[in-house]
């Protein structure tokens, strides 16, 4: 039996936050015989934290695919910054995808750079940078706000699973995006590792006030970032609230996710 859906007080904090920045109605997106999203509703304020919470394989990151326009929802409405993700030109979804920042889960740092070189690249070509001495202060401070500074010309190789997705984080938040989109931001670290993440993914939305859309099925990555979960469940998102409503819900598969 589907669970109850749990909606979140209308005078919950998140809800304070901005207009809506990401809307999501009736999406569906199947591929082949596998309905991967059935009916996805969600709009994501300006200014706030919104932790899709699933278990692995459940599609939850066909979303954030669908969001920057890497596939195509079957039906549905999606529109980012007020515009109809499916009606973009390619020279729309790069420009959009300017204001978007993803981390991976694997960090995806360029091996054959030193991360002072990764941290350059964006800036170079993404924002167009030329001054030499602005480069070197945005990436310094940028590297200093995550803990990497002393590493700035290490490589990739050399770094730990926790500073590559440091690094990860501050080469995608130096442009900073208006969008960050998490996937799996602490998947493969350690406990302790994965909580200095999600703290830090939290400092720095914070820091920067970005809208921040985290897919994960850590509960304390959940715990520790969101303002608001949405529960995904067989293609459906069938619960929201914040962490702690969730948690405490008077329904078995709500529960059963914590």
């Amino acid at each position: 039996m589907k669970a109850a859906k749990h909606t979140a007080t209308e005078e919950k904090p998140a809800q304070k936050k901005g207009g809506v920045i990401i809307h999501i109605k009736g999406l569906k997106k199947s591929f082949g015989e596998k309905d991967v999203l059935k009916n996805i509703n969600l709009d994501v304020h300006k200014g706030e934290n919104v932790v899709v919470l699933g278990r692995s394989g459940s599609g939850k990151s066909v979303t954030i695919q669908c969001i920057v326009g890497q596939t195509y929802p079957d039906e549905g409405e999606l529109t980012v910054f007020d515009e109809d993700v499916a009606s973009l030109t390619e020279r729309q979804l790069r420009e959009m995808r300017t204001r978007i920042g993803f981390l991976f889960q694997g960090a995806a740092l360029y091996d054959s750079m030193t991360v002072r070189e990764n941290m350059e690249f964006p800036l170079t070509r993404v924002l167009k940078l030329k001054d030499r001495a602005e480069i070197d202060r945005r990436v310094e401070e940028m590297l200093d706000n995550v803990g990497l500074l002393d590493a700035i010309d290490k490589m990739p190789s050399d770094l730990s699973g926790g500073m590559r997705k440091r690094a990860g984080l501050a080469r995608t938040l130096i442009v900073q995006p208006e969008i960050m989109l998490y996937d799996e931001p602490t998947t493969g670290l350690d406990p302790a590792t994965s909580r200095e993440i999600s703290k830090l993914i939290l400092d720095m939305q914070k820091k920067y006030k970005t809208t921040s859309l985290i897919i994960t099925h850590d509960m304390d990555c959940a715990r520790i970032t969101s303002d608001r979960v949405v529960i995904m469940h067989e293609g459906e998102y069938i619960a929201e609230g914040t962490f702690d409503e969730l948690k405490n819900a008077n329904d078995d598969l709500i529960c059963s996710f914590f």
